[in-house]
């Protein structure tokens, strides 16, 4: 059973956590961009220098041409880059709208199965809703709901970033 109860606004926690999952993912994606960037560009600049000192052995590899080689280099990164930033920007637009709105969603999910990790030492509830097969719940918690028992999720409205449960 999966029903949306009702919306209600985020709490400042909340919303600190979801801007803290936007810089973080911010941080670690332009570290990577930047080391992308600089590993093209030093295969660009390595392929260039080989052909350029390479004797050319049929027709084709005299039509070769430095400037129409960096021009296309430089165009293809570029287009790389430019989809890397639509990407990045699509993704983090959800949760930049959670921000925005400040809204969150609460979801009545029934209690699929109980578990104890032995490994963590944690206890969780199985459900079924997609992206969220289980959450880690307070020990007391563990032993109060059974099986069949109704929780309540919250979850972000556009990211469906899990919050909480009460």
């Amino acid at each position: 059973m999966q029903q949306i109860v009702y919306e209600e606004e985020m709490t400042q926690k909340e919303k600190a956590f979801i801007a803290n999952l936007l810089e973080r993912d911010s941080v670690g994606y332009f570290r990577v961009l930047r080391m992308m960037f600089v590993v093209a560009i030093v295969i660009i600049v390595i392929i260039g220098l080989v052909a350029s000192f390479v004797k050319p052995e049929n027709k084709l590899e005299e039509q070769f041409s430095m400037s129409n080689y960096i021009m296309a280099s430089t165009l293809s990164l570029l287009l790389l880059l430019g989809i890397t930033i639509y990407g990045k920007k699509k993704f983090s637009g959800k949760y930049r709208a959670d921000l925005k709105h400040g809204l969150k969603r609460v979801i009545a999910l029934s209690i699929q199965q109980k578990q104890y990790v032995e490994l963590s030492q944690t206890f969780h509830f199985h459900l079924n809703y997609p992206g969220l097969n289980s959450i880690q719940v307070s020990v007391e918690d563990f032993k109060i709901f059974h099986v069949g028992d109704v929780i309540h999720v919250e979850f972000a409205k556009y990211s469906q970033t899990y919050l909480g449960y009460f």
